[in-house]
Parts: C-alpha cells; structure tokens; sequence
C-alpha cells in the first residue's frame, strides 16, 4: 500500500507576520534603550570636558602668571578671558580659548539650590576666576557649571568645592535618583 504524503515546502503568512512582528517589538524595546544609554554617556562626556577644560585654565592661570576670567557666553559656549579683572573684560581682546558643548547638552543657568555649593558660574554675569596661587590650584574656591541634556532629566556638573584642590564631574538623573553622584 503506498501512502501520498504532503511536505510543507514554507512558512504561512500568519508565520511571517507572528515573526516580524516579535521583532518590531524587541527592536522598539532595544531603540529605547539605545537612546538613554546615549542620553548618559553625552551627558557624562560634557561634565568630564568641562572639569578638563576648567582644570587646563587653572593650569594656563599658573603657566602665563595671571588672572584668567572663565565665562559662559551662551547656552552652549564657554569662554576664558586673560584679564587683570574679571568684572571689567574686553571680550573681544581679552579672549584666550574656549569650549563648545555639542548640542542638546546646554549649560543652565539654574539658580534653585539643586545641592552644589558655590556660585552657579553659568548664570549670566557669573564669572569663574583663576589665579595663581603658591602651592595650590589656580582655581577659584568654589563653585560649578551646571549642564543639561536638552530637556531630559539628565544633568552634569563641573563643581570646584572648599575641600578639593580640583574639579570634579558629577551627575544627576532626576528620575532615579535625586543627588549628585561624583563620576
């Protein structure tokens, strides 16, 4: 007796559809959290560029033997000054190097007590001020920038405090957790 038997030589629709349609969920979860894990890694990459750039003018204020004025131009632009006095500079020959922060990340000019001490630098008219001083940084006492990820929760901070010799980034995300973490 010889019996006739069908192979299935593919898939069904409902199949395809079934499989495609796990996938656009999966890739849906994965693009989310592609884009926070972005979100942190340039909001960390701008407060360890500002601590630097803050910790090369402190080191330039020693090397040239003079004051240097840093100051925040704009919302994305910081701007160090070689000047006697940093109340009175001429912004266009005084200017001595700069930083440019890659957007959304912005400095903000936040004047809430949001747990940093000192004076918020990024406020307008605020100026950071590095002198030389024997035995120590050129840095100022105290103080920070302060920076936001566009409009999200995620914060940095390059914060110079009393107790340090130097600049130190820190974090903030708002969402989990509500102090700032040194990074």
């Amino acid at each position: 007796m010889i019996v006739s038997q069908k192979h299935k030589a593919g898939v069904t629709l409902m199949e395809v559809m079934a499989v495609v349609a796990i996938m656009g969920i999966l890739s849906g979860l994965g693009v989310a959290g592609l884009r926070s894990a972005v979100a942190n890694a340039r909001i960390k990459d701008a407060a360890y560029n500002v601590t630097a750039f803050m910790e090369r003018t402190a080191n330039e204020a020693r090397r040239v033997n003079g004051t240097l004025c840093a100051k925040n131009v704009d919302s994305q632009k910081l701007v160090v000054f070689k000047s006697d006095d940093c109340d009175n500079i001429d912004e266009e020959n005084d200017r001595f190097d700069s930083l440019l922060l890659e957007s959304p990340v912005q400095f903000i000019s936040s004047t809430e007590n949001n747990g940093l001490t000192g004076d918020n630098w990024a406020l307008e008219g605020k100026v950071a001020e590095f002198k030389p001083r024997s035995g120590l940084s050129a840095a100022p006492i105290e103080g920070y920038f302060e920076m936001q990820y566009g409009g999200s929760d995620r914060y940095a901070a390059a914060a110079k405090s009393k107790n340090k010799n130097s600049f130190v980034p820190k974090v903030k995300y708002s969402g989990s957790q509500s102090s700032w973490s040194d990074i």
